[in-house]
């Protein structure tokens, strides 16, 4: 056996065969759960995301996915959950496929924890050996530290060892180390478990009114027998009850550890720079112009110009909320939507002061304004933060696969200019023939989040707008390279 334990708020600590390394099984899935939160703190990895289960890649052995049909689509942070509270292996294998063994040991490496080492793969189900690969190696001194650091929220960053340990607390095997120890008021556990042959393995934070115990404990080479299993998890269980209560008896009650209210994550601002078609070009490394107008977007602008737009007053500003260069999955997806929206408000500038400060955290790609000239703010290559929580067609959080417009005005009050009207006729010509967007895809905000909003609004004249920009785009398709929708 190889055992830690130590006293977060004294430092007390209890050591037995520290540095030995351990066939870790699945407690070494808390390496991929840092890889994912520090990834998504970079980001360059969204909670959000979702992954299609398929019949190919259902792993062996523990879980819950395995017990689904092919098409289920859970998000990222639900995998995660799924991989830390029932030990899902399916969930593994994704992150696992996804950031690769050398991108994961190589983040435990430069957070000082070389003896923390993802080594194999989860079999695929059907496809078992009579003997499974190793999974991760790990020693105990190593895994206690980052349990610590996340217990002080010093791994990552307050945030993200806030999202591992709220994530760590879901698990729900507590027979082992736990065993004799959260049944008392007031106290709670987080943390992983790990099965594989002869080894069984524990660790976790142990919170109670006298301050954090992290335990890990980690056995191999038991006998692979039903009563040499059962020994051994015993044996854990009896060893943190008897740490605990040992240290606690000479430890005074603490207050309850009060977190304060993490700051708001708020993007860089933008410097107010408003460029005219022909300036972008003439100055092409013009200050965060490459959020705004890039080769997509300069196809955009051409195919507006043959559908009869006028380019001459044509406003690029870029904004602040998007997710643009540097951020690489979180660029737009293949385009498949156009959502479209009211400003609510009446006059553009007022929509343009709104999107240009970070803390508002909201964005579209264009905005048609009172007098019919099309600003665009975000490039087409980019996400824009206008949809929300958001469903159409199965499909969740358009941010991903959708372009967003807004209409200054609102469409439940008033009716829109008709200048306003024939921009976005125009536009839905356009994007239609330039993405292949399909009708059933064309829709207002009130459509994708019925429950929370109400735009373009009830004055929104849909069948002119569909119908019209529907025919320009089969107009349009000829100088796209697309078929006709």
């Amino acid at each position: 056996m190889g055992i830690v334990a130590l006293h977060v708020e004294s430092g007390r600590r209890l050591e037995l065969n520290a540095d030995d390394e351990f066939e870790a099984a699945s407690v070494i899935k808390v390496a991929l759960l840092t890889e994912a939160a520090a990834l998504e703190r970079e980001g360059r990895f969204d909670l959000t995301d979702r992954w299609r289960l398929t019949a190919k890649n259902v792993a062996a052995g523990s879980g819950m996915l395995d017990e689904f049909d092919p098409g289920l689509t859970p998000t990222n942070r639900d995998l995660l959950q799924l991989m830390i509270a029932i030990s899902d292996n399916t969930a593994a294998d994704r992150f696992i496929d996804l950031f690769g063994a050398e991108a994961v040991n190589a983040r435990m490496a430069a957070l000082g924890l070389p003896g923390i080492r993802l080594v194999g793969r989860i079999p695929d189900r059907g496809q078992e050996p009579p003997k499974w690969p190793p999974l991760g190696v790990m020693t105990p001194r190593d895994t206690a530290e980052l349990y610590r650091r996340v217990a002080t929220r010093t791994l990552l960053d307050p945030a993200s060892d806030r999202l591992l340990a709220k994530l760590l607390a879901t698990e729900h095997t507590h027979d082992r180390l736990p065993r004799l120890l959260v049944d008392e008021p007031g106290r709670s556990w987080a943390g992983k478990t790990g099965s594989y042959g002869g080894v069984r393995n524990d660790s976790g934070i142990l919170t109670t009114k006298k301050g954090r115990f992290v335990l890990v404990a980690f056995a191999d080479r038991i006998p692979d027998t039903v009563d040499g299993r059962a020994r051994a998890i015993r044996a854990m269980g009896d060893i943190a009850a008897a740490i605990v209560n040992e240290w606690s008896s000479s430890l005074p009650d603490l207050e309850p550890v009060v977190e304060p209210p993490l700051p708001p994550v708020l993007m860089p601002p933008v410097p107010r720079a408003e460029m005219t078609l022909a300036e972008a070009r003439a100055n092409p490394d013009a200050l965060h112009l490459d959020r705004v107008f890039r080769d997509t977007d300069r196809r955009f602008w051409d195919l507006w110009r043959a559908a009869g737009g006028d380019v001459a007053d044509a406003c690029l500003i870029p904004m602040p909320n998007s997710w643009w260069e540097g951020y690489e999955p979180f660029k737009i997806e293949p385009i498949s939507a156009l959502v479209l929206h009211h400003t609510a408000q009446a006059t553009d500038e007022e929509c343009i002061a709104l999107f240009e400060k970070p803390e508002s955290k909201v964005s579209s790609h264009f905005l048609v304004g009172r007098d019919g000239r099309l600003f665009q703010f975000v490039s087409l290559e980019h996400r824009a933060w206008h949809a929300g929580v958001s469903l159409l067609h199965g499909r969740m959080a358009l941010n991903r696969t959708s372009v967003g417009v807004e209409i200054t005005g609102d469409g439940n009050r008033y009716p829109f200019t008709p200048a306003e009207v024939e921009t976005v006729v125009r536009l839905v010509g356009v994007l239609t023939a330039m993405f292949e967007i399909d009708a059933p895809w064309i829709v207002g905000h009130q459509h994708i989040a019925p429950d929370r909003k109400n735009d373009p609004g009830a004055l929104f004249p849909w069948n002119e707008v569909v119908r019209r920009g529907l025919a320009l785009a089969q107009k349009l398709s000829a100088q796209t390279g697309r078929s006709a929708p």
